[in-house]
């Protein structure tokens, strides 16, 4: 108590920071600030740029009559009647709610928050702002945010921020405190764009955008608020990775390979099936990169089952044929294993030695690998995260695949490039373009946008309630002619807070009921890496008939005789997420099946959503609806890679911001390669202040 006393007596006697932590913003301290961490908010800067998920329009009030479906609406009403039951004969809680006003009455109801029922109750008045739909055919308003009238004074009659939140954080509250940190740290709100570009582009400071972000008078203010802060987002996204870019160029010494290319001619004619033109289109590409000076940093993408691992084996080969060491990491011990298995025999052939390095491995196994890796005696390793560890050295590294990317953070891929190897990475999430040349800047971009012959396209189907037993008797039939499938749930094990069938429980219940006599097994990521792999060779083998999982079989998994997936509650789960799973079946020849099943709380919208997987199976057309529907913010799981999420923008739309925070990045580089001026200093200022430590090193070092 008396060092957080010192420390806030201490802050008193120097200017306010947007770097200062959040604890030190009135209305928040040390427990209010461990709240706020759960979202992301450790500092003032990260509090201001919080912005709304949405905002409630209540300078005109709707009525109940009024109300539209599939628009937010906001309306007084009295509590008419309120109860609280248990849905679907499962674990979780319903409150139900009918509410009116002189027009009509609607029917109101939230999930899993047992807490309201001593707010909601009959006589109360009440301020609701929702979205109406139809369930069973009443009018019913689902989740919506709520204020008592009478207890405190609403917000009405203007327009609110709504945030996403979580236990422990109300709208008030966040409301509240970020309008103080506005109020109290505007002056430390600095202009971090050149001034060249915010004069020509006609937008508020920083300090006014952020202001209207959260608490606009009108549209049109917010609608220039939005889009300054867009072009601040794709500025720096761009900077950022132009000066990580410049920075692995400066100190770059990969070795020129000068190869025949006769062990990958050699792989290839092994193969059962002739490449693609797409896959000989990339490969040629690999092959300049590897002969130049410049070297290699690629993004291999892909839709699911197009053919990028071979091209990886290839590019694998020509490293070894140079006399170098390459290596191939995977996010997943079962991934891993799997790539490993799928080279080693034509590998061997060639007489190339692999070897495999996972975590699971024996400590003995682990220092043979060590020991050989060091000697060069393993010319080519397959592994996950175990590849980083610092005992881990190469003699003469020249290669490093990367599978699905993404999902490696900066400093873990820092470890396994220290030896400044050419770099390939790859992804089968199906990327649109505008948006990998702006979130992949650093890299050069391949795309097999051609799929292999006879690989027909899944038929896709959506199962209600109503329908999910007469699914499980087809998936017992086809079983019984050997045909394999996947049973996806979203959870290992139900919880009070999730109202969602379990991995565990369906294994329990199907095994005993409609299931009952076929051969079924679970796979889910709390599992030892020997209990996986036993599992997946009795998939593989067809010992196993069923498979109950989550989503650990999400990429990667092979099994040729698989040819149903069964995805569950497949509402809460992303288009391109949904289409990388139902990639796993119809590979082996036999048409492959994708059940979507949907709970009963699915909404109009969500079957609306899962409509586009239906009818859609190019995977980066669904990419773009997805990116439509949900926006980019996690689309690549940018945080992980030590680059913010897209808050506000979307490549795909802001196409023209796009351009210009692009030439506004060229023009600073060019005219200023050490950002010392002006500019270039506050640039520099603010990548240090709120990007990774890797960005903010890179861009110190200019």
């Amino acid at each position: 108590m008396a060092s957080t006393r010192a420390h806030a007596e201490t802050r008193s006697t120097r200017p306010k920071s947007l770097e200062d932590a959040v604890q030190f913003v009135r209305g928040v301290g040390p427990s209010r600030a461990e709240v706020l961490r759960r979202v992301g908010i450790e500092n003032v800067d990260d509090l201001l740029t919080y912005f709304p998920r949405t905002y409630y329009d209540r300078r005109q009030l709707a009525t109940v009559a009024s109300l539209q479906p599939g628009i937010e609406g906001t309306f007084a009403a009295r509590v008419l009647s309120a109860t609280q039951r248990s849905p679907f004969r499962r674990r979780g809680n319903l409150l139900v709610a009918a509410v009116g006003d002189d027009t009509g009455i609607v029917q109101v109801v939230w999930f899993n928050q047992p807490y309201l029922a001593k707010h909601i109750q009959p006589g109360r008045e009440i301020l609701i702002s929702g979205r109406l739909s139809y369930f069973r055919g009443q009018r019913q308003i689902t989740n919506p945010e709520f204020e008592l009238v009478g207890d405190e004074p609403a917000d009405g009659g203007r327009i609110v921020p709504v945030y996403r939140l979580t236990s422990g954080l109300s709208q008030r509250y966040l409301r509240g405190v970020i309008a103080h940190a506005l109020e109290s740290y505007r002056d430390a709100i600095a202009e971090n764009l050149p001034a060249k570009l915010v004069a020509e582009s006609h937008l508020p400071s920083r300090a006014e955008a952020l202001a209207a972000m959260h608490f606009p008078d009108d549209d049109a203010m917010r609608a220039r608020a939005l889009e300054r802060m867009k072009l601040e987002e794709l500025f720096y996204m761009q900077l950022v990775l132009s000066v990580v870019r410049r920075h692995q160029s400066e100190r770059a010494s990969r070795p020129r390979l000068k190869v025949s290319f006769d062990l990958e001619r050699r792989y290839l004619e092994s193969l059962p099936f002739a490449l693609t033109r797409a896959q000989a289109r990339t490969l040629s590409e690999i092959h300049a990169d590897l002969g130049s000076d410049r070297g290699m940093n690629r993004l291999l993408q892909g839709d699911v089952g197009s053919g990028k691992t071979v091209v990886a084996g290839a590019a694998l080969l020509a490293a070894v044929e140079a006399g170098y060491q390459a290596a191939f990491m995977a996010p997943t011990e079962i991934l891993a294993i799997q790539h490993f298995r799928n080279l080693v025999p034509a590998f061997e052939r060639l007489g190339v030695r692999t070897s495999l390095l996972v975590g699971s491995l024996k400590p003995a196994d682990k220092k043979r690998v060590h020991e050989e890796l060091k000697s060069g005696a393993i010319q080519v390793v397959v592994g996950t995260h175990a590849l980083i560890q610092s005992e881990v050295v190469f003699k003469k590294l020249a290669l490093v695949v990367i599978d699905e990317q993404h999902r490696f953070g900066v400093r873990q891929r820092a470890a396994l490039l220290k030896d400044d190897p050419h770099i390939l990475v790859m992804t089968a999430t199906p990327i649109p373009r505008t948006l990998a040349l702006t979130a992949y800047a650093d890299l050069d971009l391949s795309v097999i946008d051609e799929m292999p012959p006879g690989r027909a396209p899944i038929k896709t189907r959506i199962v209600p309630p109503e329908k999910r037993e007469a699914m499980f008797a087809y998936i017992k039939d086809k079983q019984a002619s050997g045909e394999q499938s996947y049973l996806l749930y979203p959870v290992i094990e139900e919880t009070e807070k999730q109202d969602v069938e379990a991995a565990e429980s369906a294994f329990a219940e199907l095994s005993s009921g409609l299931l009952k006599g076929v051969p079924l097994a679970m796979l889910h990521g709390r599992m030892s890496m020997a209990e996986k792999d036993e599992v997946m060779n009795a998939f593989h083998a067809g010992v196993v008939r069923v498979l109950i999982a989550t989503t650990v079989v999400e990429v990667g998994v092979h099994v040729p005789q698989a040819t149903i997936m069964a995805i569950h509650h497949a509402e809460r789960f992303g288009l391109s997420q949904l289409h990388q799973l139902r990639g796993r079946v119809g590979r082996g020849g036999r048409d492959g099946f994708c059940f979507l099943l949907v709970g009963d709380s699915a909404s109009a919208d969500a079957l609306e959503r899962l409509e586009a997987i239906v009818r859609e199976a190019d995977g980066f057309k669904i990419a773009e609806e997805d990116l439509r529907l949900r926006g980019p913010g996690e689309f690549l799981g940018t945080r992980q890679h030590g680059v913010p999420g897209f808050r506000v923008s979307n490549p795909l739309r802001d196409r023209e911001l796009v351009e210009k925070a692009s030439q506004a990045v060229k023009s600073l580089l060019t005219s200023d390669p050490r950002m010392d001026s002006p500019d270039g200093r506050r640039c520099k200022a603010h990548l240090r202040a709120v990007w990774s430590d890797d960005v903010a090193a890179a861009s110190m070092s200019m």
